[in-house]
C-alpha cells in the first residue's frame, strides 16, 4: 500500500448511514484530490505534519458545504474536514474544488475559531478572508479550473466577480509579502 492510500484509509471516515458504492466513490475522489496537490503540500499531510481528518457524515436536511474546524495550539493544531452526503452526489469537479478549498485551509493553518475576532462583523470579515486565503492556495497550486467550479456553483453570479477581485488581491498581498 501507497503513502497517500495508507494515508487516505487512516484519515478519512464515514459514518454509518452512507452506502457502499458511494464510499468507494468518494475514496476515489479524495485520492484523486490528495494527487493533485503539490509535493510541498501532499508532503504536510502524509508527514503528520498537518493533522487532519476527513469526516463524510448523513445531510443534516439543510444545505451545508463542506467545512474546516481547528483546535489546539498553533504548533499541534488539529484540523477536521466535515462533508456531508450532498457532497456525495456532486459531479466529481465540483467535488474536487470543494475538496481542495478546505484542503487549503489546513495548508494555511486556519486558526480555531476562538481565535477568530468577537465582534460579529470582524468575525464575518475575517471569516471571508480565510475563505479567500484557502482560495489563493489552490489558485498557487494551479489548480484555480476547480475552485473557479465551486465558486461559481455556490455562490450568486453577482458575488463571484467579488470574489474573484478579493482572491486575486489576496495573491497579490502575498507575492508583494515576498519581494
Amino acid at each position: 500500500m501507497d503513502n497517500l492510500t495508507k494515508y487516505i484509509s487512516d484519515h478519512v471516515k464515514f459514518v454509518d448511514g452512507i452506502p457502499d458504492d458511494k464510499r468507494l466513490l468518494t475514496l476515489g475522489r479524495v485520492k484523486k484530490v490528495f494527487s493533485l496537490l503539490p509535493d510541498e503540500a501532499l508532503n504536510l499531510f502524509i508527514s503528520g505534519e498537518r493533522d487532519c481528518a476527513i469526516v463524510f457524515q448523513e445531510d443534516l436536511n439543510i444545505p451545508l458545504g463542506m467545512s474546516t474546524k481547528s483546535s489546539g495550539p498553533q504548533n499541534r493544531r488539529k484540523y477536521v474536514i466535515d462533508g456531508y452526503s450532498e457532497q456525495l452526489d456532486f459531479s466529481e469537479d465540483l467535488f474536487i474544488g470543494c475538496l481542495l478549498r478546505e484542503l487549503g485551509h489546513v495548508v494555511a493553518g486556519r486558526p480555531p475559531e476562538e481565535e477568530w475576532p468577537h465582534e460579529r462583523g470582524e468575525k464575518a470579515r475575517f471569516k471571508e478572508r480565510l475563505e479567500c486565503i484557502a482560495d489563493a492556495m489552490v489558485w498557487n497550486w494551479g489548480l484555480r479550473h476547480y475552485s473557479m467550479i465551486h465558486i461559481a456553483a455556490t455562490y450568486p453570479e453577482h458575488w463571484v466577480e467579488r470574489i474573484i477581485e478579493d482572491i486575486s488581491r489576496v495573491m497579490l498581498e502575498e507575492r508583494d509579502k515576498l519581494n
